[in-house]
């Protein structure tokens, strides 16, 4: 990579970091929102995309985005991990936007691959159903075909941001495969209701449609492979976000250690403190580096989505999504440690973070499924998640 895209890149974190300084930090916007869950801080949201460009950062230049290659969305998302910023950059571009650049040419997605580019809109995905497992197709949720017009009936869970979106794509069964639809958010029998999250920074829906009219974008063969490969960059970019957040516990560990004082010392100079702390700049340097890794396998997806390409991504992002969520689990742990009792109050941030971490842990398959899917994938194993 050329010196110019790496001084470009730290030019987009150092904007992203210097926007979200501005605003209201994670505990205030939680303090003044009256928003189950915290809701979305919309006005940074504006901010950001129109300052930054960070909604349309993965679009294509001649739909309004910035055609920027995944490694500079995994920068801005390891920035908004390590602010917890309450904007919905994950459901947006992360999942949003991800799968619907998996639909390749579809003039329904390139329309609102330009929306999201051009007015900052709020998107999320409504994939996983409430008794099926994060990589399966749908079973419960169903659409059907009436006079030229599908309409969608069924529910989806953990959605994320699901009640500020504009709009949602919807995977339902339909009699030839999975179907990729897109709901508006005022359409007819769509029903969203907030659920209690651990991770208040993160709000969670479940999602109801009852003959509720949907856009179809994909079908079949083409609809699976979009989600599979739109649900590996949302892992990848997932990942990037838990070590920006990974790496923010680090900081205020060692900072909070260079002053805390027992005993007539530092606490920084008793060796398990250095010990625990040096440990985890490992895993958390081991975790950006397989981060890393599945952001160049997902550019490479991107530029040639075919199945070696996606087979390689595949097993990248998991890799990627097993280690990051172990790693950052663990700081998040012995961050709590460092600071002591006053890590576990409400006062204090630690706890906001290891709510993430466990967010992080579950959220799009744990770290045991993913090392599963990766021994599936790569032929040494035949149990599927």
């Amino acid at each position: 990579m050329s010196d110019v895209m790496l001084e470009e890149r730290e030019q987009l974190r150092s904007a992203v970091r210097s926007v979200i300084a501005r605003h209201r930090d994670v505990r205030e916007w939680l303090e003044s929102t009256a928003e189950p869950g915290g809701g979305c801080d919309l006005g940074l949201w504006r901010t950001l995309a129109e300052e930054v460009g960070v909604a349309g950062l993965l679009v294509a230049e001649d739909l309004g985005g910035a055609g920027a290659q995944v490694a500079d969305a995994a920068a801005v998302f390891e920035e908004a991990g390590r602010a917890l910023s309450p904007v919905p950059l994950f459901s947006t571009v992360g999942l949003a936007s991800a799968i619907l650049l998996g639909c390749g040419d579809a003039p329904d997605a390139r329309r609102l691959l330009q929306k999201v580019a051009d007015r900052a809109v709020v998107a999320t995905v409504a994939f996983h159903e409430i008794d099926s497992g994060w990589f399966l197709p749908p079973r419960s949720t169903a659409a059907t075909e009436k006079n030229g017009e599908w309409h969608i009936t069924g529910a989806k869970g953990f959605v994320v941001d699901a009640a500020a979106a504009d709009f949602i794509l919807v995977t339902a069964a339909t009699p030839t495969g999975t179907g990729l639809f897109a709901v508006n958010a005022g359409a007819a029998g769509l029903q969203r209701r907030t659920l209690e999250s651990l991770d208040l920074v993160r709000p969670l829906g479940i999602v109801e449609f009852e003959d509720t009219p949907a856009t179809l974008l994909a079908v079949g063969e083409a609809a699976s492979q979009a989600v599979a490969g739109g649900l590996d960059l949302a892992v990848t970019l997932l990942s990037a976000e838990l070590v920006g957040a990974g790496q923010q516990c680090l900081d205020q560990a060692v900072a909070y250690a260079k002053q805390r004082v027992q005993f007539d010392r530092k606490i920084g100079s008793f060796q398990a403190i250095k010990h625990t702390l040096v440990d985890v700049l490992l895993e958390l340097e081991m975790a950006r580096s397989a981060a890393d890794a599945a952001a160049s396998a997902g550019e490479k997806w991107l530029h040639s989505p075919g199945p070696e390409n996606a087979s390689a991504f595949a097993i990248a992002a998991s890799v990627s999504k097993s280690v990051c969520a172990d790693a950052f689990m663990h700081i998040a742990e012995e961050t709590l440690h460092v600071f002591g009792g006053i890590g576990f109050t409400w006062e204090h941030d630690a706890h906001l973070y290891y709510r993430r971490a466990k967010f992080g842990e579950l959220y799009l398959g744990t770290a045991d499924e993913h090392r599963e899917r990766v021994a599936r994938l790569s032929g040494l194993g035949e149990r599927s998640v």
